[in-house]
């Protein structure tokens, strides 16, 4: 178990080997002068107690800003991380976790996961692959990319982009400004909501998707062949049907549903879509 408690500082996290954990340093002062070993070693410590092992700050927080420090910590597989970094970066790569990382300013990256990661950050971006377990990724201010995660992910963000390729049950919201949701491959249940941004989903649904903007346009396209019960409503934005297989709406028209023929009652799954003075398009 490693607990790490930097004020500033880049961090990376990775396996290397088991029965090992080895701590790297080097960084830079004012003008580019390289910090000497010596310096270094004084400005963390390094504690242990059986197999839990933490790293943190041991100087000010102004004896910290004109310098740059990297920190790399290699790690056993079957290592769980619970890290803090103010300002300055976090990257984890291939240990089992779980992972909980939270900071103030800086980005967050996580890739190669067995079990699941929460990661929080004030301003910064959020770039996620592969993880074996659930997600949990908020960000105030940045963007939130996330890869191939089987058991989804619940994605915020005040004001960014979100991005999702391969996801299981997943949520995404923006809940501030102009960013846009852009989803390529939803496995599942799928609830997406932005506030003047585009929503934009290209998946065949194998589960309910839940699609809201309270001015920005959402953007849907289906495979060739799909099952799935349709409800589209906007008030007083547009309707476009772009499909030779559903029934296009009157140019005045605000609500359109349609259920494919030959679909059974709760056969398949179900499409809400609903924008504020925005536009919805389905392809």
């Amino acid at each position: 178990m490693l607990s790490v408690e930097l004020e500033r500082g880049d961090l990376q996290v990775a396996y290397s080997r088991d029965g090992q954990v080895s701590v790297t340093a080097y960084g830079t002062a004012p003008g580019g002068v390289k910090l000497d070993a010596r310096y270094l070693a004084s400005i963390v410590a390094v504690e242990q107690s059986e197999n839990r092992i933490q790293l943190k700050d041991v100087l000010k927080t102004e004896d910290l800003q004109a310098r740059t420090v990297h920190y790399r910590i290699d790690v056993p597989y079957r290592t769980e991380v619970t890290s803090r970094v103010n300002r300055g970066s976090q990257t984890f790569r291939g240990i089992m976790g779980p992972v909980k990382a939270v900071g103030s300013n800086g980005d967050i990256r996580a890739s190669y996961l067995s079990k699941g990661l929460q990661a929080q950050v004030e301003t910064g971006n959020l770039d996620i692959e592969v993880i074996g377990e659930r997600v949990t990724a908020k960000t105030r201010n940045g963007n939130i990319s996330g890869a191939r995660l089987p058991d989804g992910i619940s994605a915020e963000t005040g004001d960014g982009d979100i991005t999702l390729t391969v996801v299981g049950p997943s949520t995404a919201a923006i809940t501030n400004g102009a960013g846009r949701i852009e989803v390529t491959g939803a496995r599942s249940r799928f609830q997406g909501s932005t506030q003047s941004g585009e929503l934009s989903i290209k998946a065949e649904p194998h589960g309910d998707w839940r699609l809201t903007s309270a001015s920005g346009r959402i953007r849907i396209a289906l495979p060739p062949a799909w099952n799935a019960d349709l409800d589209a409503s906007t008030d007083p934005g547009a309707l476009q049907i772009d499909r030779d297989d559903l029934t296009k709406p009157q140019p005045e028209a605000r609500h359109f549903t349609q259920k494919p023929q030959g679909i059974g009652p709760n056969a398949a799954p179900s499409i809400a879509i609903h924008t504020g003075s925005g536009k919805i398009l389905i392809r």
